[in-house]
């Protein structure tokens, strides 16, 4: 994160924690949540059905930092012991707040919540769901074949970005990527991903940033591919190619088009960008992690 950004989610720290104050005068018996920005669209449904609060509170933070900044301001205050505060943050290259003094605050065990869109699992939801389809059925089995395998090429094709990005984070680099799309960097198609980069692309496109040795990087990605790629990756970038997968895989569908289908599958799901999150969070993967941190703000009937 850069050092304005981090101010700026400091300001923003303070800001939403005037703002619990005041609503805490008002609901001092609601959960309140704290998320990064606009996690609520994962987490919401999943609070509600394991909570079961008679009244939830969402305040988005700008940030991981920020999520950060109102724990430690709330928890600094004995006069707000008692606050039922829930704090969900992305794990992404960061040190893990478990090897920190950090306490209850739920943290993801992959990169971010967008990694929990784009397993096989949360895949073949949206086919028996979307797709219509069953597990007997050959059409579901190619398509379980084809997201394997194209996500694969996808993770050896976008392994170097994210193995740089994540030795940018470490040296506190200007990097500026929340507005970067993965098609800058790869081509996808449902026979093939296409690298679209090289190193000396990635220092072209951000002049600013620290020279990453080739050992380290090397280092870094052995680190990545040490847990699931699908996992460790980023999450933007991972849903991304999630939903260009989708976009052209319902095409074929809808199309019958040989070899991914065998028939005509209508499929209606609407898709976008932008609400993506919410579009599938019922499909999305929810871990045993998140349960057991959920439960311990369940409400007894």
């Amino acid at each position: 994160m850069s050092v304005d950004n981090l101010r700026a989610s400091r300001v923003k720290a303070v800001v939403i924690f005037a703002e619990f104050t005041r609503l805490y005068k008002q609901y001092d018996s609601a959960l309140y949540c704290f998320f990064e920005g606009e996690d609520s669209k994962y987490y919401g449904i999943r609070i509600k059905n394991v909570t079961r609060p008679e009244k939830d509170i969402y305040l988005s933070c700008n940030g991981k930092e920020g999520v950060l900044g109102v724990h430690r301001m709330l928890s600094s205050r004995k006069r707000y012991a008692n606050v039922k505060a829930a704090y969900f943050v992305d794990k992404d290259f960061d040190i893990s707040i478990k090897e920190t003094s950090l306490s209850r605050i739920y943290e993801t065990p992959c990169y971010s919540v967008e990694n929990f869109y784009t397993s096989v699992q949360c895949f073949s939801e949206i086919l028996r769901s979307e797709f219509k389809l069953t597990e007997s059925d050959e059409n579901f089995q190619r398509c379980i074949s084809l997201y394997t395998k194209l996500q694969e090429d996808f993770h050896n094709a976008v392994e170097l970005l994210n193995a740089w990005i994540a030795c940018q984070r470490e040296q506190s680099s200007k990097l500026n990527i929340s507005g970067l799309s993965v098609l800058e960097f790869v081509h996808i198609d449902l026979d093939k991903i296409t690298v679209k980069y090289t190193i000396n692309d990635l220092y072209d496109r951000f002049p600013n940033v620290s020279i990453i040795p080739q050992r380290e990087l090397d280092i870094k990605i052995c680190e990545l591919q040490s847990n699931i790629r699908q996992k460790s990756f980023r999450g933007k970038f991972e849903i991304e190619f999630l939903f260009y997968f989708l976009q052209k895989l319902m095409n074929e569908a809808n199309n019958g088009n040989y070899p991914y289908f065998t028939r005509k599958v209508n499929v209606k799901l609407h898709l976008s960008k932008k609400t993506i999150i919410s579009d599938l969070s019922q499909y999305a993967d929810t871990s045993s992690c998140l349960y057991s941190y959920l439960e311990s703000f369940e409400v007894a009937y």
